[in-house]
């Protein structure tokens, strides 16, 4: 289950960084993601350019970071179903 909840939880932070570390249970990282990007975006929008530009590596770090560590997390969980066999 855990193994489908990190396969779910990277796809969603594709997509969604922040959420699918939620959905792992990375509270802390998913938290931290969400927050990063919502002051990212809220200042994009405020400044409507200098800022927005300047910006957008903050984003890609933070979409870099959910998404490897979505795939860490899914790579490092055990295979149970292989594990049960004799």
């Amino acid at each position: 289950m855990r193994k489908t909840l990190a396969l779910v939880g990277t796809v969603v932070n594709v997509f969604a960084p922040g959420i699918g570390s939620l959905i792992m249970g990375k509270f802390a990282s998913g938290a931290i993601q969400l927050s990063l990007l919502l002051g990212v975006w809220l200042l994009k929008f405020i400044s409507f350019g200098l800022l927005g530009g300047l910006l957008w590596p903050v984003t890609a770090v933070v979409w870099l970071w959910a998404v490897g560590g979505g795939v860490i997390t899914y790579f490092s969980l055990p295979n149970h179903h292989k594990a049960l066999r004799p």
